[in-house]
């Protein structure tokens, strides 16, 4: 049983007992509310004593793990098994306002109004597994393999489907590489290139997709040459030693990009 908020003439308002002001400060936490503001709201307690529980007892490591605790325990319900069995999961990004000093807010050309974006990764069990707060106007694909990653709990997908930000040379050849199977939604199949494995192969009903024989055809020394700079990126990344949104810069995407185009299709 928590107990009540108590107030008394001349003192400031408490909550009484250290369950009242956690339960309080998680619900204000966890809301989004704020302790000031909550307080606004919230008979008997201060901005002030909830700022300074929250300040002393919460941080992300362990608002974190309490995340994984809530997605395992989700995961053991029948009723979640009714969706999914938690092996695919789908990434997308949701625009946040934000104000405009935050350091991670930029305009959106999209929305025209300033803000982030919160990426999400949702598995088929419908529930969150991981969100990253991003800029707005970076190509989303290259967090999708971060966010599966960071994912701490027992749910661990082997799928991941996305719009058209999923959409990566780069990602594509990573997420192979780390055993993921990325599908994201393809825009502009007119302007892609399929290849062949060898310039022999003919298909019957959809051989003129790679052009003429001959031509588009898979460069196996290619790949040989760099498949070890490609592991050495891939295991990096799952070591937590770089991250994999360094695939933003231009200088590896400009590595990586025409072996991993090729390495790709020869997967």
């Amino acid at each position: 049983m928590v107990a009540p908020v108590r107030t008394g003439v001349g003192q400031r308002p408490q909550a009484e007992g250290p369950v009242c002001r956690y339960v309080i400060t998680t619900f204000v936490n966890g809301t989004n509310m704020g302790p000031y503001e909550a307080a606004r709201h919230i008979a008997g307690v201060s901005g002030h004593e909830l700022s300074m529980a929250a300040n002393r007892h919460f941080n992300i490591a362990k608002l974190n793990e309490a995340i994984t605790d809530v997605v395992n325990a989700h995961a053991r319900l029948d009723m979640s098994r009714a969706w999914g069995d938690g092996t695919t999961v789908g990434a997308d990004g949701t625009h946040m306002d934000t104000y405009l000093n935050n350091l991670l807010s930029e305009t959106s050309v999209r929305l025209g109004k300033s803000g982030g974006i919160a990426y999400h990764h949702i598995a088929d069990t419908y529930i969150a597994l991981f969100t990253h707060f991003i800029p707005c106007g970076v190509w989303e694909a290259v967090y999708i393999i971060e966010g599966l990653l960071k994912n701490a709990s027992e749910v661990k997908p082997t799928t991941i489907h996305a719009d058209t930000q999923g959409q990566s040379f780069p990602v594509f050849s990573l997420a192979h590489l780390l055993g993921f199977e990325l599908m994201p939604r393809i825009r502009n199949w007119k302007d892609l290139n399929f290849y062949r494995p060898t310039r022999s192969v003919q298909y019957r009903h959809i051989d003129a997709l790679f052009g003429e024989t001959g031509k588009n055809v898979i460069s196996w020394d290619l790949i040989t040459t760099h498949f070890r700079d490609l592991m050495r990126v891939a295991i990096s990344v799952r070591e937590g030693t770089i991250s994999s949104t360094l695939l933003r810069s231009a200088p590896a995407r400009r590595a990586v990009a025409r072996s991993s185009r090729r390495s790709h299709c020869g997967f």
